[in-house]
């Protein structure tokens, strides 16, 4: 009758938030009676289960075998946990752990509120066990910090010290694949528990998406779980030097986890992709794949220089998909309004290329989350290092079709609104003259009225399916409750024509702005809405300020310079939100460049970007932002360009700016600057809204001019050409 083999203790480190997936992992290699504390599972078993969760666990930190506990006296008051510690190592004979010509190094983990030097209290432990050797048997092991045979693992508690050996050496969680870093990568071990928690090895998707890869770590990892690839296969381990060590079974451990990767090897694969906007990300990945020892793979995995506005045709119709990244969260990516922006665009993305497929998506703050669009989320915690960071898992939502709000919109029936039948009736007809247009053209925003009837002085913008109503400033000669009572008319009439009920109307007063006004917050509420132009997404923010972020009037124009930016370099002089180099840059741009004095519109820019897939602050300068006066700018530089707009102020004076800008006083020697800077080939298009505006003769002498006003007023806008004046302006050709 075989004896059964002695059990001993173990204890399995992991990160926060790992417990419960841990503690099935071990469950899944026959280990029982489990005791969970946090960051830690301790369990009785044999030395071949402990070497099993060496080898196979993907989830663990470190497995440690407790050698000797030093029990604590409290007969003092003060404590002295650094002598109590060398106490504790010099009264065990480490003589029977390893031999003294090891190297070892000790890792001292310290329970909360005990309060101890750690560094000094770890070199008391050395002192302790350097000691026991020199009494034991007179000689005395090295020290070696980066690359121990040994590694002891010292708990220092409030009742007793635990002294353990580290079975594992290093950190499970380093493979040793990784040789290439980008920044802030996830650690090995959470990419698995994440791919766990999702069932990937159970779902068995047909296409694996990891479209920010960083170093490629999930797409090794699943790469590991689907060929059945032990994480321990090729890595050393802190158990070598240990006398207690049967090193007939590990190789049997070894052997058996060899032929298990190589019989995986054999079963179909899924299609993987890899995509990151960094081509030392790319590089990173491929290099990392080939370390870890899959380069007979890579014809599978698709492995590109991509930004999320430039995805492929996954052909993932019919077929099984699994998305999984890791976002550039937190300090990578700058504010957390523009973080938001990364997750409302990707979330986008995912609900076009990927409807009713399984996600898992990594974000910094829960709030990040929350916005992507998925069906029954959960939410999983864990601590990369020390930043927390929440994993949303969920089937992807599909994308509702939107279609403009005056293809479904219908003249409405309502009682007679005394006092405002005019406006109603100019209103309404307004509104079925542009829906046909409206609907043709696939717009979203546009002006439903402009002041047509002098009784009604207010602006009606659509942005979507939301108002923002503008009320101009009436004159000191109207008395002011006539003129409030005119304007409840107005709200009451825009309400029963559009059917929009009172929280979808954004009121604002419009009064003459000067200097920095146009600056000024109006509110803080904050209502910022994403719209959509052409091909872009648009953030609109219809309280803080006068202007919304997106000027109406020049729809037309950014639509075409959509048209004409592939393979340009675009420039963007006083570009505001920079609504104009989106529609380049989605167009297919070489490069965008805005020019704005304003941070506010710069960072607002820089989200404008990020929701439509665009990097920003990358490395390969692609899309660059400066906060500059326009004129500084033109001078100090000389970088050429093959497309400008330009759609300067009437009237400006910054802080940042000395003297003042006057757009008829100062265009002749804006528009001479920015024409240096114009190619031979190149187009310049040049755009205001002052009403008294004339170009300079000097200027038609000197360039070929075209003025394109009528090209680039809507259909929304023909009742007031005044709007703005356009030019295109081209250098004359010899």
């Amino acid at each position: 009758m075989n004896a059964k083999p002695r059990l001993t203790e173990y204890w399995v480190t992991c990160a926060d938030g790992l417990e419960t997936l841990l503690q099935q992992e071990l469950e899944s290699f026959g280990i029982q009676d489990i005791q969970r504390f946090a960051g830690r599972l301790i369990f009785k078993g044999t030395l071949e289960q402990a070497y099993r969760v060496c080898m196979w666990s993907r989830l663990a930190s470190r497995v440690v075998l407790p050698i000797h506990r030093h029990e604590l006296e409290h007969s003092h008051d003060a404590r002295d946990v650094a002598e109590e510690l060398y106490e504790g190592a010099i009264s065990f004979d480490w003589s029977l752990i390893f031999a003294p010509q090891s190297t070892f190094a000790v890792r001292l983990h310290v329970e909360r509120e005990i309060k101890v030097n750690t560094q000094f209290a770890t070199l008391r432990v050395k002192d302790g066990v350097v000691d026991s050797f020199m009494e034991a048997v007179g000689k005395r092991p090295s020290i070696d910090i980066k690359q121990p045979e040994i590694t002891l693992y010292v708990l220092a508690g409030k009742t007793e010290h635990t002294y353990c050996l580290d079975l594992s050496g290093d950190s499970l969680h380093k493979r040793g694949y990784r040789r290439f870093m980008t920044d802030a990568p996830i650690k090995e071990n959470l990419a698995a528990a994440i791919l766990q928690k999702a069932q990937l090895a159970q779902y068995q998707p047909d296409i694996i998406l990891d479209p920010m890869c960083g170093s490629g770590t999930f797409i090794i990892e699943a790469l590991m779980i689907l060929t059945d690839r032990a994480p321990g296969l090729v890595r050393r381990f802190g158990f070598n030097g240990w006398h207690g060590h049967d090193r007939d079974l590990w190789l049997s451990l070894k052997a058996e986890a060899a032929e298990r990767h190589e019989k995986a090897l054999e079963q179909a694969l899924p299609k993987f992709y890899a995509y990151d906007a960094d081509w030392e990300a790319v590089k990173a990945t491929r290099q990392n794949i080939i370390a870890a020892g899959f380069e007979k793979l890579l014809d599978q995995i698709q492995i590109e220089e991509r930004t999320l506005a430039d995805w492929d045709d996954f052909h993932a119709e019919g077929k099984k998909a699994f998305i999984v990244t890791n976002p550039p969260y937190g300090e990578r990516l700058g504010d957390k309004a523009s973080n938001r922006s990364l997750y409302l665009g990707l979330s986008a993305l995912l609900q076009k290329n990927f409807p009713n497929q399984r996600a898992a998506i990594i974000a910094a703050q829960v709030e990040q989350a929350d916005v992507l669009a998925f069906n029954d989320p959960q939410t999983l915690r864990l601590m990369n290092g020390k930043l927390p960071i929440y994993v949303r898992f969920g089937t992807i939502k599909p994308a509702t079709v939107t279609q403009p709000f005056l293809a479904t919109w219908q003249p409405q029936q309502f009682e007679k609104i005394e006092g405002a039948e005019d406006f109603t009736n100019r209103l309404q007809k307004n509104m079925q003259a542009l829906k046909k247009w409206a609907v043709k053209e696939n717009i979203y925003c546009l002006r439903l009225y402009d002041a047509d009837l002098p009784d009604f002085n207010v602006a009606v913008d659509l942005y979507g399916d939301r108002l923002h109503v503008q009320e101009y400033a009436p004159p000191k000669t109207i008395d002011p409750e006539k003129a409030k009572k005119r304007f409840n008319l107005a709200l009451a009439a825009i309400r029963a024509v559009t059917g929009l009920q009172r929280d979808a109307i954004f009121i604002k007063t419009r009064a003459k702005q000067t200097g920095t006004n146009q600056y000024t917050k109006q509110s803080t509420a904050s209502k910022r809405f994403i719209v959509q132009e052409g091909d872009a997404k648009i953030l609109v923010n219809l309280t803080d300020y006068l202007d919304t972020g997106l000027f109406l009037d020049h729809r037309q124009i950014r639509l075409r310079i959509a048209k004409e930016a592939r393979g340009k370099h675009f420039l963007n002089l006083y570009s505001y939100t920079s609504t104009a180099s989106l529609h380049a840059a989605l167009g297919g741009a070489a490069s965008t460049t805005s020019v704005d004095l304003s941070n506010t519109y710069l960072s607002w820019s820089k989200e404008n970007f990020v929701l439509n897939g665009l990097t920003v602050d990358h490395a390969d300068e692609q899309h660059m932002f400066f906060s500059s006066d326009c004129f500084e700018w033109l001078k100090e530089g000389h970088e050429q360009y093959d497309l400008i707009f330009i759609d300067p102020p009437t009237f400006s004076n910054s802080k940042k700016f000395y003297g003042t800008f006057d757009v008829q006083r100062d265009h002749v020697s804006l528009l001479k600057r920015a024409m240096n800077r114009l190619n031979s080939e190149g187009t310049l298009y040049f755009s205001n809204n002052y009403r008294g505006f004339e170009l300079d003769e000097e200027l038609e002498a000197l360039y070929d001019v075209e003025e394109i006003t009528s090209e680039t007023i809507g259909l929304d806008f023909k009742r007031n050409q005044k709007i703005h004046r356009a030019w295109k302006i081209k250098h004359q050709q010899l």
